[in-house]
């Protein structure tokens, strides 16, 4: 019994003593990182360990048009990481670090465009760092840039990361202006700098993750340890108003009258009337959101104020028309308007005068009702409407009720207000027809709104709807929005069924705009430009405003451009005929369409590679969808025009030419310039041009042999008038 009693006690006193070193070896750990026993150190293997809190970016949302084709997007990119520690961690035989940095920035600098002097200094500036990056060029590498980097031989130590960067796959074919771009700032988050991309960047960012993690001085992942992973929320996602087809028919409208009507700068809109929807927003120059090749950073739509010239002449109608003192059948003397005051209000004089105003070109038709004044757009008509029909504080008021020299502010698009000259005399009527104050095109766009509508004046916008594309829910959903009602109803139909005699009537100044496709209402207008407070300078700037069906209008465009002045600028219509029948089509509004066109989307394609197919099977490939030209009449494809993978247009001429001697001249009558300059490329047969617009002579008949050598003149003309046939007309308004 005694000897049991001793075990017990010699037990309980081992587990004791046990007990008690443990504590000793968890105290002298925990405060001294010393194993008791072995007097290990374990401050190398605690060192060894850290924990990493990493972003996970949340995906930026899309942008889509108002057919849910792409837009902008984010596209995966790589990040390179330079290791400069030379502890870490390789496989055998290889070395994990940068070992030779001027090696490494010599072979790197040509890849990614940088400066070997910059490079090394990244590698060596500081060499305690673990790793380090090589600054914005070394960011958003694509696949291809990674693939030559990882074939640079004896290279070490160079990772890459996965990035993204934004890329629009329209390039600047899609409002850039109003779109933007976004940009990677110094963490490597898509950030907004311009348009849409800076206004919605919250609701496009989205809300970043994080990834904690713990891992080991060499990058490993220690299994069992802390981690722990909120997942991102991705951007939400923008749908547009704007239809990418009819942009597209807006951007061929610049470059057309940038090469046929020899223009600096142009500007344009399709607008859904009732409802205020831009389906088409842009301008020339324009740049490149891939590329940033921005020259100008000006909104021209909205930040560009001019003297938009006689397009203003429908408001001095539409306030005569509303206040009920307008008579159409009332007739005027169209000789020049001299004028002088009583107090702030002007008045014609037949004898002193401050000043005279005349008709464009001087333009004298006797006495003549005013409806002609608008139809032949006469300075002399709207000047006797503002002293005779309106008064001056009348006309006024109803400029401001059209939203006129205030912002529109609509969808945080940038913009002006423009100028309101109107103390003189010569001020006030000189606004009757659009010189002396200046205005915007999205001013002009709201305000036509009233008057091709219903008398409702409609804020244009170009974001439809926000849709979170974590839930599918709709967070915003765009609303007509009636900023005011200017004018009666009945006053809208009365301004409207005059504009369709503008183009209609044999003298009106738009009927050079009419087309088949569809019966339209314009207005057009010649403005000068004033620089330094003068109109000195050789340019002017040439504009429509229009809408169709002129029966129950739908849908409304504006198109302006600076050029040199030529008094028959609105003859050379072409490009906006052009616009407008592809508008037409793709809205199906048109009244003599053919069932093929109604029934055929005009649509933006890629070209297929044809260089080397059968004639007959590459003609039979495209001749549903395009205009083929063949040159030639050989069996195989040698050249081709557009060329393999760029844009092509439903509806647009193709060239292909075959592997023959033999070519006969085509019927170029009703070709544009462009698509002359187009056959040239591929037929290499020279061809003299004269004049713009469309082809109306050729001097070699359709059919004849034709070679390198034969002379071919054509003609191009858009029923060029003659200058004394008081059919034509500059409105310039001076």
């Amino acid at each position: 019994m005694k000897r049991s009693n001793s075990s017990l006690r010699f037990i309980s006193l081992l587990m004791l003593l046990v007990f008690l070193l443990c504590v000793i070896n968890v105290l002298v750990a925990g405060v001294f990182h010393i194993h008791a026993r072995s007097l290990t150190n374990f401050d190398g293997y605690i060192s060894s360990v850290a924990t990493v809190n990493q972003t996970v970016y949340a995906s930026r949302g899309n942008i889509y048009d108002a057919n849910g084709q792409v837009v902008a997007q984010d596209v995966e990119t790589y990040d390179i990481i330079c290791y400069l520690d030379k502890s870490r961690v390789a496989n055998k035989n290889t070395i994990a670090y940068v070992d030779d940095p001027l090696y490494a920035a010599t072979v790197l600098s040509p890849i990614l465009d940088m400066e070997v002097e910059d490079i090394y200094y990244y590698l060596t500036a500081n060499p305690d760092l673990y790793q380090t990056e090589l600054g914005p060029k070394g960011r958003n590498l694509s696949e291809e840039t990674v693939g030559k980097i990882m074939e640079i031989p004896d290279l070490h130590g160079i990772g890459f990361r996965k990035s993204y960067r934004r890329n629009y796959p329209q390039g600047k074919d899609f409002a850039p202006y109003l779109v933007g771009f976004a940009q990677s700032d110094d963490s490597g988050q898509l950030v907004g700098k311009m348009g849409l991309e800076a206004y919605l960047n919250d609701e496009l960012t989205g809300t970043n993750g994080k990834h904690v993690y713990q891992q080991s001085k060499n990058g490993y992942i220690l299994e069992g340890m802390y981690e722990k992973e909120v997942p991102a929320v991705d951007g939400n996602d923008v749908y547009l108003t704007i239809d990418s087809s009819i942009q597209e028919a807006l951007e061929t409208a610049f470059d057309d009258v940038e090469e046929e009507n020899n223009a600096s700068k142009a500007w344009g809109a399709v607008v859904e009337i009732s409802t205020g929807k831009i389906l088409g927003w842009g301008q020339t120059p324009s740049f490149d959101p891939n590329v940033l090749d921005i020259e100008d950073y000006n909104n021209y739509g909205s930040q560009f104020a001019y003297e938009p010239g006689s397009v203003m002449k429908s408001f001095i109608y539409a306030t005569a028309m509303d206040l009920g003192t307008y008579k159409g059948s009332d007739t005027f003397n169209s000789e020049p308007y001299c004028y002088l005051s009583s107090g702030s209000e002007p008045y014609r004089s037949y004898g002193n005068a401050y000043g005279c105003i005349s008709n464009a070109g001087n333009k004298v038709w006797g006495n003549i009702e005013l409806d002609y004044g608008l139809i032949l757009s006469s300075n002399v008509a709207t000047s006797t409407l503002l002293s005779d029909y309106v008064g001056t504080g009348n006309y006024l008021n109803y400029l401001r009720n059209f939203g006129f020299f205030e912002k529109v502010d609509t969808d945080n698009i940038p913009e002006i207000t423009g100028s309101l000259n109107y103390t003189y005399p010569s001020e006030k009527l000189a606004l009757t027809y659009g010189q002396g104050s200046s205005v915007t095109m999205l001013q002009l766009l709201q305000a036509y709104t009233a008057i091709f509508g219903n008398g409702e004046m409609v804020k244009p916008y170009y974001i439809d709807h926000i849709v979170d594309p974590n839930t599918n829910e709709i967070v915003y959903q765009a609303e007509r929005t009636v900023v005011s009602t200017p004018i009666k109803e009945s006053t809208a139909k009365q301004m409207q069924a005059l504009l369709e005699r503008v183009v209609s009537d044999p003298k009106g100044t738009a009927k050079f705009y009419s087309v088949d496709e569809v019966n339209i209402m314009a207005k057009t207008g010649t403005s000068e430009i004033a620089v330094d407070g003068s109109y000195g300078s050789s340019d002017s700037i040439t504009s429509v405003m229009l809408a169709f069906p002129a029966d129950n209008p739908q849908y409304m465009i504006y198109f302006a451009y600076i050029s040199p002045y030529d008094y028959y600028n609105h003859t050379y219509s072409t490009p906006v005929k052009n616009l407008i029948r592809r508008v037409a089509i793709l809205t199906n509004v048109g009244y003599n369409l053919s069932d093929n066109q109604i029934n055929h989307s005009v649509t933006r394609n890629s070209m297929p590679a044809l260089i080397n197919m059968p004639s007959a099977e590459a003609y039979n490939l495209l001749s549903d969808e395009y205009d083929v030209i063949l040159i030639g009449n050989g069996n195989t494809i040698i050249d081709q025009y557009p060329l393999a993978g760029d844009d092509a247009y439903t509806g647009q001429k193709v060239f292909l030419t075959t592997n023959s001697s033999f070519i006969s001249c085509p019927d170029f009558k009703g070709w544009s310039r462009k698509e002359i300059s187009e056959y040239w490329y591929c037929s290499n047969i020279p061809i003299t041009l004269t004049g713009y617009g469309i082809v109306t002579e050729q001097s070699v008949s359709p059919g004849t042999p034709i070679d390198a050598n034969t002379e071919i003149i054509v003609s191009l003309s858009d029923i060029h008038p003659v200058k004394n046939d008081d059919s034509v007309l500059d409105d310039s308004g001076e």
